[in-house]
């Protein structure tokens, strides 16, 4: 085989497995215009079957514990409890739980609630903060640990780097109005942006990948709650099935699947935001997708029973046909970055710019759609994502190949047998 006929095999390989992408994310984009239909209709169910039943609608307000595991967070964990206790919702516990930290959050956070009790007091908020110091054992169990010694039926679990809005609490329990729902996530956003071209890009892509979860919650398959941000009905999840595996080092991803597995429901709730510090730099960010990476990889082969699944309580969409692009979507990383180098390289040569173009016409209209219709964004950052996306969508590119060095480095971890470390990177706050 010649060198001209092999890159042009190459060239089509990878354009066929674009091609699949393109139509995924063109599926996602339509059903992504739905979601706010389907969750309103599904709010004014509950709420009219509340009022047939009762006669009125109920107030709802259920004890939430706010679980933080932290390990060595002095920087960010006051801005995560102030963020808490300047919420709406006031019928709310929270739980730090300190996994064996060697610098100075134990004192830091002691001292803190130590204050807010005398506050607490002159003020009456009844409002409850805990630290328990526990040996160093992994956030898994750290989170075991709280859900022990809570006593909320909805256990909201948040990052010890991140901050809820204002309204993120009350938002969050309407969504549990529904009996139905067992689990909720919530729209995480990179806040350490600080002019920065790594922290720049993860805050698009976090912006334009949990915009997509938009069309899982409508397909009724929404399927990887990150830690950042997640909520669960105790007695659905954890009295049910037993709380996080920890063993694995993606306990969130672990959880997410294990939840599906069961036939449970779960959904991702765009109004309830939290903030959440990205790696700062582009080591930080390697081994972060690395872990996500080789996470998602062993979670998917332990419930690899849920690929193209005929259980009626598992559900067909994430079975059928978002596990399986998902894959998919792993071989075209493969082949991605050499084959839009080559591209790239075979426009100029040629001068035929056409898939170049209808490259960056995709990524325009999805810059045009997430700008016109994602809510929780302001005036401001709309007209960012209109004006600014012909110089920031090469990021993605940037993003694809440190997503390729993640991969290629957990598929060699798998045949080795290795096992993950827990990553960490210098904290800056948000």
């Amino acid at each position: 085989m010649t060198n001209a006929s092999l890159f042009l095999l190459f060239r089509n390989l990878t354009i066929f497995l674009a091609t699949i992408m393109v139509v995924k994310y063109f599926v996602f984009l339509m059903l992504s215009a739905f979601f706010s239909i389907v969750q309103e209709r599904r709010r004014l169910k509950v709420l009219r079957a509340e009022a047939k039943k009762f006669g009125y609608v109920k107030k709802y307000e259920p004890l939430v514990s706010v679980l933080i595991p932290a390990w060595n967070e002095e920087v960010g964990v006051l801005k995560t409890l102030r963020s808490i206790l300047v919420n709406d919702y006031n019928n709310v516990e929270i739980i730090v739980i300190n996994d064996g930290s060697t610098d100075n959050s134990r004192q830091i956070i002691n001292t803190f609630i130590a204050k807010h009790r005398i506050q607490a007091r002159r003020s009456g908020d009844k409002r409850v903060i805990r630290q328990f110091y526990i040996s160093n054992g992994g956030k898994g169990r750290a989170l075991n640990q709280g859900i022990k010694r809570s006593l909320g039926e909805i256990i909201l679990t948040i990052d010890a780097d991140s901050a809820l809005a204002p309204n993120a609490i009350s938002r969050l329990v309407e969504h549990f109005r529904d009996t139905e729902i067992s689990a909720v996530v919530g729209q995480v956003r990179v806040a350490n942006v600080r002019g920065r071209l790594v922290g720049r890009m993860q805050q698009l892509e976090y912006l334009f990948g949990f915009y997509f979860k938009r069309a899982h919650c409508v397909m009724g398959a929404e399927y990887i709650y990150g830690g950042a941000c997640a909520a669960f009905r105790r007695s659905k999840t954890f009295d049910y099935f037993g709380m996080f595996d920890e063993k694995n080092k993606t306990e969130d991803i672990e959880m997410s699947m294990r939840t599906k597995f069961h036939g449970l429901r779960s959904i991702y709730a765009e109004d309830v935001v939290c903030y959440t510090e990205g790696a700062s730099n582009y080591l930080g960010l390697i081994t972060q997708r690395l872990r996500w990476k080789k996470g998602r990889f062993d979670t998917f082969l332990h419930y690899r029973r849920l690929f193209f699944s005929l259980d009626p309580q598992h559900n067909k969409w994430l079975g059928w046909f978002i596990l399986p692009f998902s894959m998919v979507a792993e071989a075209q990383l493969l082949l991605e970055p050499i084959g839009f180098t080559l591209l790239l390289t075979y426009s100029v040569i040629s001068g035929e710019y056409v898939s170049l173009a209808l490259s960056m016409l995709f990524v325009g209209i999805s810059y045009m759609v997430v700008a016109l219709f994602g809510n929780e964004l302001t005036l401001r950052e709309r007209l960012q994502l209109l004006v600014l996306w012909p110089l920031t969508w090469p990021l993605f590119y940037l993003v694809v190949w440190i997503e390729f060095h993640a991969l290629m480095r957990s598929v060699f971890m798998v045949l080795r047998g290795d096992t993950l470390e827990w990553q960490s990177w210098k904290r800056e706050g948000i």
